[in-house]
């Protein structure tokens, strides 16, 4: 009696079996399909990237010459996120008002020469009101290290001037952004501080608000990131020094004569701004925080007051018409060219991008549930325009893996 019952369940486990292994193989070889049509159809060198469910990631791996999933990337701007993080952290331990007219926190007084009258707040900052410039006349010089600078020079064409002693980054931004400062030039500043109408995405805002964590904490930028962010959610690949990485690091690259020509690996000093190298991995760890109220694995980087206020808009931005484009605290621009397919759905992102390098990061609220994606690639447009990069791969990975997500 039991073998007559037993036998044919077996029959039915092994048949269900490989039924959902040929499923999730399909599956499998679907996304794969797809990807690597995406990166031979334009000569992507290498791609990292994760799909995140709620909070796990699901599904991750890595194409191309340097498939390893834990191989390192610059990830450009979506070292915003991070900085954002950290000061939303001050906000909470009441080191920081959001409000507060930022000579509070910086030895020296700065003000739009065109509108002195107006006090420059961390607010307007993080949400890139304050006026600002996207990059000074002289960012290359300060972002980029003086190895990356000289190879320029000798191999594209470029004629930068290096600096013969690389100022602190207090002399730099006092420099730049003030009309007696070394480096000043009048169009550093773009427009009026203000909340309501102007708006100028700004680099150095955003290597401001990291000098101004290293003003109210008494540490290093990277330091105050390591102990509060970045070893809290177990991001061990993560730093602004490619020698941490040494063999693990992803070969820059850009389009020159259709066709991909390799830069050295360098390091950025741009800091609160970009220059940041991750895997997919840790920023996977960093998403699955930001997009569960500020909790990763029991452990709050943020509270979820905080994240909820983050995610919250600021200002409507009418200058992008009758629809308006919502700014809010971090999730500032690089969204999907083609995102998001559902007006009704609720989406945040960051893109990033560093010479030789892509990023991004977003997820999708739909109904209970949230779904992420990251992804990291080796091949930038800083320096040469990249028609198929801009226009059809990145749009078309990120739909694609939301799809799969």
């Amino acid at each position: 009696m039991n073998r007559k019952i037993i036998a044919p369940l077996l029959v039915v486990i092994i048949i269900a079996g490989i039924s959902i292994t040929i499923l999730l193989g399909n599956q499998e070889e679907t996304i794969d399909s797809r990807i690597h049509s995406l990166m031979e159809e334009g000569n992507i060198p290498s791609l990292a990237a994760g799909i995140i469910v709620n909070d796990t990631m699901v599904w991750s791996k890595g194409y191309g010459e340097q498939s390893d999933i834990n191989t390192v990337y610059m990830i450009g701007s979506v070292t915003k996120m991070f900085t954002s993080t950290a000061i939303m952290q001050l906000v909470e331990n009441d080191k920081l008002d959001l409000d507060a007219d930022i000579n509070t926190y910086i030895p020296f007084s700065l003000r739009n020469p065109n509108n002195p009258n107006t006090p420059i707040t961390i607010r307007m900052l993080l949400t890139h009101r304050s006026g600002i410039n996207r990059d000074t006349s002289s960012a290359i010089l300060w972002t980029l290290d003086t190895e990356a600078l000289t190879w320029a020079n000798n191999n594209l064409g470029t004629n930068f001037t290096i600096w013969e002693t690389r100022p602190t980054l207090e002399e730099f931004l006092e420099g730049s952004l003030i009309p007696s400062g070394q480096y000043y030039d009048p169009v550093n500043w773009a427009s009026q501080p203000d909340l309501t109408f102007t708006r100028e995405y700004s680099n150095t805002g955003y290597l401001l608000l990291s000098y101004i964590v290293e003003q109210v904490t008494d540490q290093t930028f990277t330091e105050y990131l390591n102990e509060n962010i970045l070893t809290p959610l177990n991001m061990t690949s993560t730093g602004y020094d490619h020698n941490e990485f040494s063999n693990r690091n992803a070969i820059p690259y850009e389009l020159r004569l259709n066709n991909n020509f390799a830069y050295p690996i360098y390091n950025s000093y741009y800091f609160g701004a970009g220059g940041l190298r991750s895997t997919v991995p840790d920023l996977g760890n960093f998403l699955i925080a930001h997009m569960n109220q500020g909790c990763y694995q029991n452990t709050f980087i943020l509270q979820p007051d905080t994240v909820d206020y983050m995610q919250t808009s600021q200002y409507q931005n009418s200058s992008y018409g009758s629809g308006g484009a919502w700014t809010l605290i971090g999730w500032n621009g690089g969204l999907p060219l083609n995102w998001p397919p559902d007006k009704n759905q609720t989406n945040f992102g960051h893109g990033g991008a560093a010479p030789g390098y892509r990023a991004q990061i977003a997820f999708q609220t739909v109904g209970n549930s949230k779904y992420g994606i990251v992804f990291l690639t080796n091949r930038g447009d800083s320096f040469v325009g990249d028609s198929y990069l801009i226009h059809t791969f990145l749009p078309n990975l990120s739909e694609l893996l939301f799809e799969e997500a």
